[in-house]
């Protein structure tokens, strides 16, 4: 696909595999996310993956790489205006959740390990100003994605995580490489309410699929990994192409039901997203952005609940007799939220740091976030919309 600076063009053409030269560069990628690897990084064994990222490409074709990966895949790739320092400060900083700039495909994102031990890892925006030879940060992180288009089915799992930042014939880079630890959890059913462009999202906590005959199924995401390359464009403007390479299995009864066309459809998901947030004219900076998640932070339980019970009482009435909550599973569980009050503090504070999101874009929300920047003696003021 090629991907101009002005917009995206994600591709519903035929298939095409991987050219096999970039197999080894991949194989040395996800080796460094294998557990327990000690690969040193090579930045010169993955020049072919960069040539090929940085490639033109023909829109009709959908990219899969071969048999030896031994699981379904797909490619995409899109290109955004903005610098790699803000991508990094604004996506992989230590003080701002991942899954807030992606709340489509993700609820939660949080790290149990950095490097072998708790601490918080360098905030990598800054360390592009001035810094030697490549920056490698391996850790650990818990994921839950958002529910499936389709099933409405959601898991949670731990991922071996590797970030790496470095140059390559003057142009800065990054990696984010992920590689799923063990199955997941079993499926959840949830429900996306309205427009997936909304960011609602129904959990029930309830195991199965939120599809009709295949409510009672175990399933199970089996494996993923995946490769993201953020390769700048040209080191003068604010151009970054952000190219992500993944592979995924997943069904129940240990059979695989995934194809590639269903992981090009989450990843286009995924990047239509994440380019509409990044390009934003009113994303604030990161300092913002880390304000406003300390601030929700400071929230204990209690506000916390009586947040998310807000929240839950509006979506109520806003999809009430919407199309997307026809079914009576749907209608009987957002009409309920009593499960707030089971809900985590991770779990509740994803709700809050969403709706923030959404009010700042100028996008409809239910509760208004922006009011926990006005705390006085201690009083929460936030209020329903």
């Amino acid at each position: 696909m090629i991907l101009l600076s002005t917009g995206t063009a994600f591709s519903n053409g035929s298939e095409k595999e991987i050219p096999a030269t970039l197999n080894p560069g991949l194989n040395h990628i996800l080796d460094m996310v294998t557990p327990g690897s000690t690969v040193s990084f090579n930045p010169e064994a993955i020049t072919p993956v960069l040539d090929f990222v940085a490639s033109a490409k023909n829109p009709d074709e959908v990219f899969v790489s071969d048999d030896s990966f031994k699981s379904p895949s797909a490619y995409i790739e899109m290109d955004l205006n903005q610098g790699l320092a803000d991508l990094l400060k604004l996506s992989y900083s230590p003080d701002i959740p991942s899954y807030m700039m992606t709340p489509s495909s993700m609820r939660l994102g949080y790290w149990k390990e950095i490097n072998q031990g708790k601490e918080s890892f360098a905030e990598l925006g800054e360390l592009m100003a001035d810094y030697e030879g490549p920056v490698v940060i391996r850790g650990v992180e818990t994921v839950e994605n958002t529910p499936d288009i389709h099933t409405g089915a959601y898991y949670k799992y731990d991922l071996d995580r590797t970030m790496v930042l470095f140059k390559h014939q003057g142009r800065n880079v990054f990696l984010s490489l992920s590689r799923q630890i063990g199955n997941s959890l079993v499926g959840k059913k949830g429900a996306v309410l309205g427009d997936d462009e909304d960011w609602n999202y129904l959990y029930s906590d309830e195991k199965g699929i939120n599809k009709f005959g295949l409510g009672w199924v175990d399933s199970y995401m089996y494996e993923s990994s995946s490769i993201i390359v953020y390769y700048e464009t040209d080191p003068g403007k604010p151009l970054v192409r952000c190219a992500v390479f993944k592979w995924l299995r997943a069904g129940w009864k240990n059979i695989n039901m995934v194809q590639n066309h269903h992981i090009y459809k989450g990843m286009r998901r995924w990047a239509t997203d994440y380019k509409s947030i990044m390009e934003h004219p009113d994303l604030p900076g990161a300092d913002e952005l880390v304000h406003a998640w300390l601030q929700i932070g400071k929230l204990d339980l209690a506000e916390l609940r009586r947040a998310n019970h807000l929240y839950y009482q509006s979506l109520q009435k806003r999809y009430d007799g919407d199309k997307s909550v026809s079914s009576k599973w749907v209608s009987s569980v957002l009409g309920d939220d009593s499960r707030v009050d089971s809900c985590d503090m991770h779990e509740l504070r994803s709700v809050l740091l969403v709706e923030y999101l959404k009010s700042v874009l100028g996008k409809q929300h239910e509760i208004d976030v922006v009011g926990l920047y006005h705390l006085d003696s201690g009083q929460m003021r936030l209020s329903s919309k």
